[in-house]
C-alpha cells in the first residue's frame, strides 16, 4: 500500500532540521558581513599606506622640481631663517643644502598651471579624491594639505594662510554611502613635510 502522508516522526525530523537552518543561517550572515566589513577597512588602509608613500616621494614644493633650495617662506620660524650673507640656515655647512638662489616657496597648495595633471610636488595631491567602485567594498581617499606652524618654538597645527617650512598631509580614509554601516571615518594618516631642500640626480639625454 504506497502511502500518501508523512509520519509523526518524519515531521518531527523536519522541524528540527528546519530549527536548525532558521538558528545557523543568520549567524552565517553576520559572520559574512563582519568578514566584509573587515576587507574593507584592511583594503582602505594599505590603499592610504600607499598613497602617502607617493606623496612623500615627490618634491616638497613646486620650486623643488627646479632648485634644490631651502625655500624662502613668508610665515616661518625665524629660527629656520637663511642667513643672508652666507646663504645657510643655521648649523648648515659648505655644500650641504643651501638657499643661495632666494626661491620663494609657492603661496598656492594644489596643482600647478605647467603640471599637466601630473602630481610633481606634495602639495599637488591637494583635494585628490580616489575611490574604488567596487559595488560590495566601496571606500575613497581624500587628501588635503596645508602649511602649519613651525614646530620652534613651541608646536601646533594652527593653520597659516602664507608659507611655513612645515606642511601638514592628511589622508581620510571614508566609508562611502553604500557601505554607510561602518560609519564615515575608517583611518586618518598624517604626515609633517618639512622645508630642506630636494635632492635631484642629474639628467643627461641620450
Amino acid at each position: 500500500m504506497k502511502r500518501d502522508a508523512f509520519t509523526l516522526i518524519e515531521l518531527i525530523f523536519s522541524m528540527v532540521i528546519i530549527a536548525i537552518a532558521f538558528t545557523v543561517l543568520p549567524k552565517m550572515l553576520q559572520l559574512a558581513t563582519k568578514s566584509s566589513k573587515q576587507n574593507l577597512k584592511e583594503e582602505g588602509l594599505y590603499s592610504a599606506v600607499a598613497l602617502m608613500g607617493l606623496i612623500q616621494s615627490t618634491a616638497w614644493d613646486e620650486r623643488n622640481t627646479r632648485y634644490d633650495d631651502i625655500l624662502i617662506v613668508k610665515n616661518g620660524h625665524t629660527a629656520y631663517n637663511c642667513s643672508k650673507i652666507t646663504g645657510y640656515r643655521i648649523g648648515g655647512f659648505t655644500g650641504s643644502r643651501n638657499c643661495k638662489n632666494e626661491q620663494n616657496a609657492s603661496t598656492v597648495l594644489g596643482p600647478d598651471a605647467d603640471d599637466n595633471n601630473i602630481p610633481d610636488d606634495m602639495d599637488d595631491f591637494t583635494a585628490y579624491n580616489a575611490q574604488n567602485f567596487n559595488s560590495s567594498r566601496a571606500y575613497k581617499l581624500t587628501v588635503s594639505t596645508r602649511y602649519v606652524q613651525d614646530p620652534a618654538p613651541a608646536f601646533s597645527t594652527t593653520s597659516s594662510t602664507q608659507p611655513t617650512n612645515t606642511k601638514y598631509i592628511t589622508i581620510d580614509v571614508n566609508a562611502t554611502s553604500r557601505q554607510s554601516v561602518l560609519g564615515n571615518n575608517i583611518a586618518r594618516f598624517y604626515y609633517f613635510a618639512e622645508n630642506i631642500g630636494q635632492m635631484q640626480v642629474n639628467k643627461r639625454a641620450w
